[in-house]
């Protein structure tokens, strides 16, 4: 994988991309209650600190050299990107921007696994990114 698959196919559409209000994750989040949108945003933020945490451990950091390349960390920063608004709208109740932030999040996922699938031979890099 290169750097330029990786604007192609996942930076690129996710930063031009429009919020698909229609989609399956949008009925979702629209059923479920204020303490629920917080509870799974404060999830995803978990889990990606979680993520990165376990990358950069030394336990991690051995293994690293054996399975992954700089992609992860490109994917990662994206992510880190994506949820980076979400404890501004925890923090002042706004549960409208975080639907919105929620639904740009599950795009950008959903846009991640599809490079992986299609890119990346290693299901090990797929395992860390389906548990955001």
């Amino acid at each position: 994988m290169s750097f330029h698959t990786f604007v192609e196919h996942v930076r690129n559409p996710y930063f031009h991309g429009e919020i698909d209000d229609t989609a399956d994750f949008a009925e979702i989040l629209d059923e479920l209650s204020v303490d629920d949108l917080v509870k799974r945003a404060q999830q995803h933020l978990t889990n990606l600190l979680t993520a990165q945490r376990e990358l950069f451990s030394i336990k991690m950091y051995a293994a690293l050299e054996e399975y992954l390349n700089n992609d992860i960390f490109l994917l990662l920063s994206l992510v880190a990107d994506a949820l980076h608004n979400m404890p501004q709208h925890l923090t002042n109740s706004n549960i409208e921007e975080l639907k919105v932030e929620l639904l740009r999040f599950y795009h950008l996922k959903e846009l991640i696994l599809n490079y992986i699938s299609e890119f990346t031979e290693n299901k090990n890099v797929k395992i860390v990114f389906e548990g955001l």
